[in-house]
């Protein structure tokens, strides 16, 4: 499956991918009842793209909260992309509210776990979509 899309809801983000670009995109709330099983078919996909002759892989994360089975999620997927940079280019993009503390926290905690894999991006307060 050359794409991946996966539609946001209140309680699940955005998820899209491409097998051609090598672009992932994670946005909203992640709060599923089962995070393992939501996620089941996007890790399945991943591996495709692990697997495929791209050699860019741009991960753009933009999550204004998750819960915990999430974080696993989130941090097995980190991980495996790590094992990946001596094989093909790896970016990840960790954008969050600028205000929002909690998140910026945990992109530094991932940052320390990735190093210059990882960018953290603060976004403008928008009152818009508060």
């Amino acid at each position: 499956m050359a794409e991946f899309f996966r539609e946001a809801t209140h309680r699940t983000p955005m998820i899209s991918g491409s097998l051609d670009t090598g672009k992932i995109e994670i946005i909203g709330r992640s709060l599923p009842e089962d995070a393992k099983d939501f996620y089941l078919s996007f890790r399945d996909w991943l591996l495709e793209l692990f697997a495929s002759d791209v050699s860019n892989i741009d991960v753009y994360l933009e999550l204004e909260y998750f819960n915990t089975a999430t974080s696993k999620i989130i941090i097995d997927m980190l991980l495996n992309l790590e094992k990946l940079k001596d094989q093909k280019q790896i970016s990840v993009i960790w954008a969050f509210d600028e205000d929002d503390i909690e998140m910026e926290e945990t992109g530094n905690d991932f940052a320390a776990l990735l190093g210059d894999m990882i960018t953290l991006k603060p976004k403008p307060f928008d009152p818009e979509n508060s």
